[in-house]
């Protein structure tokens, strides 16, 4: 493993879509599930002028949204190339702002009204990892607090439920790893066409229900929903969950 975290590697992964000419790797504003999932939210909880973060908040497509939907938007990345992309898509809200940071390490600035993960935590192997960025999350949001955490990688049987301590043993474990490129079709923005790029398919992490339901009260949140997911081009097998900050 190198000095840097081994999530690190999604900002390779970034470079090398937008060099083949890619304008958007990940989630698009116009993606309908994810829309109305936070259109709803946002009703429910009240969050309309309220301050709320997403972790690991990408190309900026979940802010964009939360935007429109009035909300008071600060999005965190570790990758440099995602929130350059995220800064462009923003830049026309007042409200947005965005920046590069660790959600692991932290620290992590300000008090918010509510908390977003939009295919965030799955990206984190480690139990410690996973612990430190659920501590972070738990320390920037007011008492009671919703967070919704969106289409996270889940599995209904056969996941692995003992301690992570270190990537290596995850890769032991699963043959998985950060390296070996795998042929991805993707569209050039700058004419329509359909090109090939080689990236590593990066690992995630599922649990099944009650491993996060475990993971999520042993930090300080309170579930009060868990809703399997379809299949989506993101992701084949996910699910939502929506916690709260106990109090």
């Amino acid at each position: 493993m190198s000095s840097h975290p081994y999530y690190f590697a999604y900002e390779n992964r970034y470079q090398v879509v937008y060099s083949a000419g890619v304008d958007r790797w990940g989630h698009s504003p116009d993606d309908t599930v994810l829309y109305d999932y936070l259109k709803s939210w946002v009703e429910q909880n009240g969050l309309a002028g309220k301050r709320v973060i997403e972790f690991a908040c990408g190309e900026g497509a979940c802010g964009a949204i939360l935007s429109d939907l009035g909300c008071v938007y600060h999005g965190i990345d570790v990758s440099p190339s995602a929130i350059e992309k995220a800064r462009s898509t923003l830049c026309s809200y007042q409200n947005a702002s965005v920046e590069v940071l660790d959600m692991v390490k932290g620290p992590i600035e300000g008090e918010y009204d509510a908390a977003l993960d939009c295919m965030g935590l799955h990206m984190l192997i480690t139990d410690t990892d996973r612990a430190g960025y659920l501590h972070n999350v738990f320390s920037v949001l007011k008492d009671e607090a919703p967070m919704l955490f969106f289409r996270e990688s889940y599995r209904r049987e056969g996941v692995y439920s003992g301690t992570v301590d270190s990537f290596a043993q995850w890769s032991k474990i699963t043959g998985d790893d950060y390296v070996t490129p795998q042929p991805r079709l993707v569209t050039r923005s700058d004419n329509g066409e359909v090109a090939e790029v080689f990236v590593p398919l990066l690992p995630a992490r599922a649990k099944d229900k009650s491993g996060y339901i475990i993971e999520f009260e042993n930090a300080g949140f309170l579930v009060e929903r868990f809703e399997e997911m379809a299949s989506s081009y993101a992701i084949p097998f996910s699910a939502s969950i929506f916690v709260r900050k106990g109090s």
